[in-house]
């Protein structure tokens, strides 16, 4: 399921373009791209009772990251999901019925999510000189499910790649989720799906402060051996309005998506739909604001000078005339000590 107005609009086809606070979800080394203190809230509206709330906060980190190439980004998110209750009834020897209301299934998830640009540079690439920005991210995940009255936890691990080329406005990205998580409702454990996302885009200047990309992804669900496929695109009016459009190509739920955007001052709210059939078609609507004015200084210790105790001073004789007539070598004086505070 997509977690994202703006990756929906596009079919999901998010991997390569993650680059907002939602690349938790699709791509925790995106991450590394948010320059800003970034938080966002989201509802989906599903088929009959089924909704899902989110949340989810990124911001630089006041120092260099592992690489010392620039500033890392850390970033927690919290989503609840659930598919509405329904009556569980029991026929009782004696004939009578007792009934109790229970929830066919909710999921809590709370994430964690570093991600940073380990490498910006050139590279001879058979006579062509790119630059590349390459990011590296990893998340670790708490899931609490709850299912027909029982009840799971267990810890997951996800891990992203990134590689941009700003000229040539290409992109490259691959991800893996839910590693080494499984859910034990009773006596057995049921993994989570582990999925590996990788896809591509391309980003075009056009007119007027205008830009188009395209994007093209695809995941591989492991446990089931499952793959879909997807593209999409997204316009840019004048970094106002983002219309959103795509196709699901290989899916159990194949069709069209679409999405728009508004955004103003660090403001954006983001709608997203599926246009596929009736029993799978979702709606999500987000808001998310950029804190562009606040930057992140970065962290630096503090040099402190410190004088050196200073001695009494001697009382001082009056020379005789012999000592007055020998003219003694001036005395050197030692250097001042400097002491590091930290």
């Amino acid at each position: 399921m997509d977690i994202s107005p703006r990756a929906l609009g596009m079919a999901g086809s998010f991997a390569a373009l993650a680059d907002d606070v939602y690349s938790m979800n699709y791509n925790p080394g995106g991450l590394g791209q948010l320059y800003v203190p970034e938080v966002s809230a989201m509802y989906l509206s599903g088929f009959e009772d089924s909704k899902l709330n989110y949340i989810g906060i990124g911001s630089p980190l006041p120092f260099l990251g592992m690489s010392k190439t620039a500033k890392p980004v850390a970033g927690l998110s919290l989503a609840f999901s659930g598919s509405g209750d329904f009556t569980h009834r029991v026929i009782n020897p004696d004939g009578t019925i007792t009934s109790r209301n229970l929830k066919a299934e909710s999921d809590t998830v709370l994430t964690f999510s570093y991600g940073e640009k380990f490498y910006s540079g050139e590279v001879n690439l058979e006579g062509y000189m790119a630059k590349l920005d390459q990011f590296f991210g990893a998340s670790v995940k708490y899931v609490k499910s709850e299912l027909l009255g029982y009840s799971g936890k267990a810890v997951a691990f996800d891990a992203g790649y990134l590689v941009i080329e700003p000229n040539l406005g290409l992109s490259l990205g691959a991800s893996v989720s839910n590693v080494g998580g499984g859910i034990k409702y009773i006596s057995e454990k049921n993994p989570l799906p582990v999925i590996f996302r990788t896809g591509i885009s391309y980003q075009k200047p056009t007119i007027m402060d205008q830009t188009l990309i395209l994007a093209v992804g695809g995941d591989i669900y492991a446990n089931e051996s499952v793959s879909t496929l997807k593209c999409g695109l997204e316009y840019h009016f004048q970094e106002i309005l983002n219309l959103r459009l795509g196709y699901k190509l290989k899916d159990d739920n194949k069709g069209l998506t679409m999405g728009l955007g508004v955004q103003h001052e660090g403001f954006s709210m983001d709608f997203g739909m599926t246009l596929s059939n009736e029993v799978f078609n979702t709606t999500q609507i987000a808001v998310s604001y950029k804190f562009a004015n606040f930057k992140i200084k970065e962290y630096k210790r503090q040099k402190r000078f410190k004088e050196p105790e200073k001695k009494e001073s001697e009382q001082i004789k009056k020379p005789s005339r012999t000592e007055q007539q020998r003219r003694k070598e001036p005395e050197k004086k030692k250097k001042e000590e400097f002491f590091w505070i930290y």
